[in-house]
Formats: C-alpha cells, sequence, structure tokens
C-alpha cells in the first residue's frame, strides 16, 4: 500500500516527465512524423496504463496480481520507449517510484532491478558500435541494478529498524501501563486484606474488604483500558484537575492520608497523551507514598502559566536518598521502577522530571510540561 504522504508525488511526477519527454521529442524531431508518431502512442499509452490501474478507483488495484501486472507493463512500455531513444530513460523515475512503493520486500526487488536494467541501457545507449560498448552496458547495468537494490534493501533495513523501534516504545507503555494499572492495584488489595485480618471488629474488617473489591474492579477496568490503549477511566468524563480531585479523593478515603488538592490556571485542550502522562505520574506518586512514605499530610498541586504546566505531588513522610534510591535505584527499593516509569512517561511527552527528598524530610516530586507541548 501507498504511504499517504507519498500519494500527491506518485501522482504528479510520472506525469510532469512523461510530458517534459514528449515536449523535448516534438522540439527535437520536429517534422519527422513517422518517427515521432509511433513514440507518441506509446507515451500517451504509458500515462494511460497509470491512470488505468492506479488512478481509477477499482477495487482491486492495490492486491499483489494486479500491482505485478500493472509494474511489469510499465517496465515493458518504459523499456521499448528507451529503445526508440536513449533520454526515455528518465522515465525510470516513475518506474523507480512505483516498483519502490508498491511491491513489498523483498519481491520489490524484481521490478526495481528490470528498471535498473532499462536505465542502465539508456545511459549507454549513446556508445553503441564503439569498441568495448557491450562490456561497457554489462558494467553500467549491475552498477544499475547494485545501487537502486541496495537502496531498497536500505530502506527496507530503515523500516524494519523503525517497526522494532515502536514495538520497543509500545513494550515500554505496557510494561508503564501494567506497572501503573495492575501492580498498584494488587498492592492496594494486598494492603487492605491484611488490614482486614488486623482489623478489631467486623465493621472494620468489612471497610477493608469492600476497598479490597473496590480495588479489583478498578484494577480490571484500566487493564482493559490499557491493553487497548485508551484513556484511562477517571479522564474518561472529566477534564484533567477534576480528575487529579478524584483520584486523590479516592486514595485518601482508603488511606486514611489527607491529600490536599490545588489547581490553578487552564489546565483545559491538553492532549490526551499529556494529560495521561501527568495523571499517571500523580497515581504512582501517591502509590509510592502509601507504600513507603509513612506520611500524615500530602499536597497535590497542578498549575498551568506561560511557561506551562507544573504538577507536584509532596509529602510529609520518611523520604529517602535521592542518589541512592533514583540515580542508583536497586530491586524492590522505593525508587525502583516506579521512579523510573514517571521518568520515561514524562520524557516521551517532552517533558522534565524531577524527584526532591531528604531522610526524614518528606518527597517532592515534579513533573513540568513545556506550555508549546501542553
Amino acid at each position: 500500500m501507498v504511504d499517504p504522504r507519498w500519494r500527491r508525488v506518485l501522482t504528479v511526477t510520472p506525469y510532469t516527465v512523461l510530458g517534459i519527454l514528449i515536449v523535448y521529442t516534438l522540439i527535437a524531431q520536429w517534422g519527422q512524423w513517422s518517427r515521432v508518431a509511433p513514440t507518441l502512442g506509446l507515451c500517451l499509452a504509458f500515462g494511460a496504463w497509470i491512470v488505468v490501474m492506479r488512478q481509477l478507483p477499482f477495487p482491486w488495484r492495490d492486491r499483489p496480481a494486479a500491482i505485478a501486472v500493472f509494474l511489469t507493463v510499465l517496465i515493458v512500455l518504459n523499456f521499448v520507449l528507451v529503445l526508440r531513444d536513449g533520454y526515455f530513460g528518465f522515465l525510470t523515475i516513475a518506474s523507480f517510484m512505483f516498483s519502490y512503493s508498491l511491491a513489498r520486500w523483498p519481491g520489490e526487488l524484481i521490478p526495481v532491478a528490470a528498471t535498473a536494467t532499462v536505465a542502465g541501457i539508456a545511459q549507454s545507449s549513446g556508445y553503441i558500435g564503439q569498441a568495448g560498448w557491450a562490456v561497457a552496458a554489462v558494467a553500467v547495468i549491475a552498477l544499475n541494478v547494485v545501487a537502486m537494490c541496495g537502496l531498497g534493501w536500505g530502506v527496507a533495513l530503515a523500516q524494519a529498524q523503525q517497526r522494532l523501534g515502536a514495538t520497543e516504545l509500545e513494550r515500554s507503555r505496557m510494561s508503564r501501563e501494567i506497572h501503573d494499572t495492575l501492580a498498584q492495584g494488587f498492592t492496594g488489595i494486598i494492603t487492605q486484606l491484611q488490614a482486614a485480618d488486623q482489623a478489631q471488629d467486623e465493621a472494620a474488617r468489612r471497610r477493608h474488604k469492600e476497598a479490597a473489591l473496590a480495588l479489583a474492579r478498578d484494577g480490571l477496568a484500566e487493564a482493559r483500558r490499557s491493553v487497548n490503549a485508551l484513556r484511562p477511566a477517571p479522564l474518561d468524563s472529566a477534564g484533567l484537575p477534576e480528575a487529579l480531585r478524584n483520584v486523590a479523593r479516592m486514595w485518601s478515603a482508603r488511606t486514611g492520608i489527607l491529600v490536599q488538592v490545588t489547581t490553578s490556571g487552564d489546565a483545559g485542550a491538553l492532549p490526551t497523551d499529556v494529560e495521561v502522562a501527568l495523571l499517571r505520574t500523580a497515581q504512582e506518586a501517591l502509590a509510592n507514598i502509601e507504600k513507603h512514605a509513612h506520611a500524615h499530610r500530602v499536597t497535590l498541586v497542578l498549575r498551568s502559566d506561560a511557561r506551562g504546566m507544573l504538577l507536584e505531588v509532596r509529602d510529609d513522610g520518611r523520604g529517602f536518598d535521592v542518589r541512592e534510591r533514583v540515580e542508583r535505584p536497586r530491586d524492590g527499593e522505593h525508587g525502583g521502577f516506579g521512579l523510573v516509569a514517571m521518568r520515561e512517561r514524562i520524557e516521551s511527552i517532552a517533558g522534565e522530571f524531577t524527584v526532591e527528598s531528604r531522610p526524614g524530610r518528606g518527597t517532592a516530586v515534579r513533573a513540568r510540561v513545556t506550555a508549546a507541548r501542553a
């Protein structure tokens, strides 16, 4: 299938080159109608073939068999024109473009090599009859074939690397989503069930079990959204400020830790990826506070100004050594994958992520997105 970015180029270029060559033929061979007429007929056939096979909306035009027939006839017409006049080698520009864009790797090597052969014949046609012409022609054709097939191989390799990079990005996204949804949910469920086992009365036990059940339901819904790359549930029916308030309210109700939420400026009409990244960062920061900080008070600030968007989550907990836990994290410690995932998520939207903390002095997690990105 043709990349949409190339459709306009593929539409214009063949006719432009063909038109220039027709004008040149008329100027160079004016009056030689017995020779010009067949050439013009071949040119019209070349253009008409492109119109019929690529411009008319036939449902079968992108099938492999139709593409093979199209390229074969196109290259044959180009070859016949080159046999008549060598300067029709410039028409291989169109043949190369269609070969690269329509045929799939490695099958594209066949039309590319055939077109390169036509181009080589055109390039060496001016030396017909001279000494060593045949050897030179073979060398020129071989050089064309190697160069153009090598170009096709290079493009295919670059596309494969691009797909691999996209796969790695998607894998990283999924790992962050799993951590932000399932891992957090399971941790919360375990915490609530442990609290239920240690509860002194039936009412407290029931409250912790209901909280665990709610976490399980939320985790299942978020997992489905993550797999389908949809917006997180809190953003489905609310903007980012309201979604942060809802997340903080539910977290506070579950943990018993007071969260003060402050928003300022205009946070409307944010790109979806920015909203998701900031929401997930807030959720992960709250999850880390619940698991590690032993905090009594948390503040969550979302501020929008001329410089961009700032999210800050601060707690009064026990804090930690940033150098040990963030710059050199060890498995299982606070600041391991959680902070790495937050940093990667914010950097993926061209943002800046920082952590400030000292033992006994609490922690502040900040994510800043520039005005241009937000």
